[in-house]
């Protein structure tokens, strides 16, 4: 079986990207189409198109307008370097409406896997050949104006020929590039006023959270909400912490597969009862080290044996670790398959392996066969022809991604959360909403809830959610269908309690 969440979605970590240079096996077309330089482009007039359009939604008519907007991202001179766009979708009820501002992560993302397949008022149906454009009855355009960004270096947002836009190209430089989009656009539309709210997935979370200290920097307004899926913030790396916030997600994918006893529960008591495991005997029995009595260790693996399918005898022998990889190869090794990161639920002969990893994923698409789709939806519906190709993906930069001194300096040493609490701080009214995935291997569910719950953000203006999906909840449509509704809830809280 194979589920396949777009790369475009995620967070690539140092550690991934390095396996590329491992071993011998090759790299996919797509990887290498992902790789491919960007096309810079002329620095022409800066465009504005607006379309009008009808859709049915909760067995009514709905009108909306589609507004492309480009708009120049300057450089350290002011002139600009690159130019930025983003894709509205807005329907009438003017300033009173909230508006979404729409991000997916990479780095390196376009903001096409949300805009395309969860969210915008159309949806991409099936693959490949079969692929196809539909009414997207899950969308939020009901509820609020929706504004989808390419961040720089990404979907339709290039560099200009002959200028230097790699100051986009990091933690600080990418969250103030979209921060601008966003202040330009409520300006040029009349909507400073409207309720505004984040969405971002995976590094695109992150994002959100980089824009909140750079707007309190600035000492700008605060949006009113922020919706953090798949979370990517950090604070959850390092021993103990890292073994205890996956756990229970393995156990998940475990309950998945029929690869243990399942006791008549479902996922998500499975799930709650992995998770009390890992925050009592299996936290407790890590932190005692290599002081852990025999005894102690004997029963604690032979419980993650039971929750989890892979032997105690492998589990003693790793001092209790459970390695994504090692869980990923072992659980279903009799079988001779193996399970997707991205989506534990996905699974592909060991045999077929043949990329490297993490690429070898069998539930990674890298976000092939997406882009053309796309094309033809901005020229022949939105009346916007993009000037080169769209990048749904673009790999180099991730490669070259700076993660700033001031906000940690690496990867493993970032820590977002803390400018949630700040901004929660500034700002009473302010709201959050985080979910995730259960069989999501990449960024579990627990490590995101975690390290937002260990700065003391308050606890009455957070609501965690999770769904029976992967990486990226809009795969399914019934995670969606949940994932649309708690949000449509949500959206309302906000604007009521503003």
């Amino acid at each position: 079986m194979r589920r396949l969440a777009p790369l475009a979605a995620l967070l690539l970590t140092p550690d991934a990207l390095h396996a590329q240079d491992e071993g011998n096996a090759p790299m996919s077309p797509a990887f290498l189409r992902a790789m491919e330089p960007m096309v810079p482009r002329d620095a022409a007039i800066l465009r504005v198109v607006t379309t009008r359009h009808r859709m049915t939604l909760g067995g009514k008519p709905f009108a909306y307008r589609a507004i492309v907007s480009e708009q120049p991202m300057p450089g350290a001179d002011g002139t600009p370097v690159a130019v930025g766009v983003s894709y509205a979708y807005v329907a009438e009820g003017g300033a009173k409406r909230p508006v979404l501002f729409v991000f997916n992560g990479g780095p390196g993302a376009s903001s096409s896997p949300l805009h395309m397949q969860a969210f915008g008022p159309r949806r991409m149906v099936g693959s490949g050949d079969a692929a196809h454009l539909e009414d997207n009855r899950f969308t939020l355009l009901d509820i609020a104006d929706l504004v989808f960004i390419d961040p720089v270096g990404t979907g339709a947002s290039m560099p200009i020929k002959g200028k230097d836009a790699s100051a986009y190209f990091g933690v600080g430089g990418d969250a103030r590039g979209v921060a601008s989009m966003i202040e330009r656009w409520l300006a040029a539309n009349g909507r400073t006023g409207s309720p505004v709210l984040l969405v971002g997935e995976s590094y695109g979370t992150a994002r959100a959270l980089a824009i909140l200290n750079e707007t309190m920097a600035a000492k700008k307004a605060l949006p009113d909400g922020v919706v953090l899926l798949s979370l990517a913030v950090g604070d959850s790396d390092g021993p103990v912490v890292s073994d205890v916030v996956l756990f229970p997600t393995l156990a998940a994918v475990a309950w998945y597969h029929a690869a243990i006893d399942r006791g008549g529960m479902t996922v998500a008591q499975y799930y709650d009862a992995a998770l009390h495991f890992a925050q009592t005997d299996y936290a407790a029995a890590l932190m005692q080290g290599p002081a852990l009595p025999m005894t102690e260790k004997r029963r604690v693996a032979a419980r993650m044996a039971a929750l989890t399918g892979i032997p105690a005898a492998t589990i003693e022998a790793k001092d209790l670790r459970l390695e994504r990889r090692d869980f990923m190869l072992g659980l279903l090794a009799a079988k001779g398959l193996r399970t997707g990161q991205l989506d534990g639920r996905a699974t592909r002969a060991i045999a077929e392996s043949k990329l490297r990893p993490p690429f070898d994923d069998p539930s990674m698409s890298l976000g092939s066969g997406t882009a053309t789709l796309i094309e033809q939806y901005l020229g022949q519906e939105l009346g916007f022809t993009v000037p080169s190709a769209y990048r749904s993906l673009n790999l180099g930069i991730n490669f070259k991604w700076s993660w700033d001194k001031e906000y940690g300096g690496s990867y493993r040493a970032m820590s977002f959360a803390p400018y949630l609490k700040a901004a929660m701080e500034a700002k009473p009214t302010l709201r959050m909403f985080a979910a995730g995935g259960y069989y999501d291997i990449t960024t579990p569910v627990y490590a995101g809830q975690f390290a937002v719950e260990q700065h003391g953000v308050p606890a009455d203006r957070v609501a965690f959610h999770r769904y029976a999906a992967g990486h990226s909840a809009f795969e399914d449509a019934d995670a969606l269908a949940a994932l649309s509704g708690d949000l449509h809830r949500f959206v309302a809280e906000v604007v009521a309690g503003r």
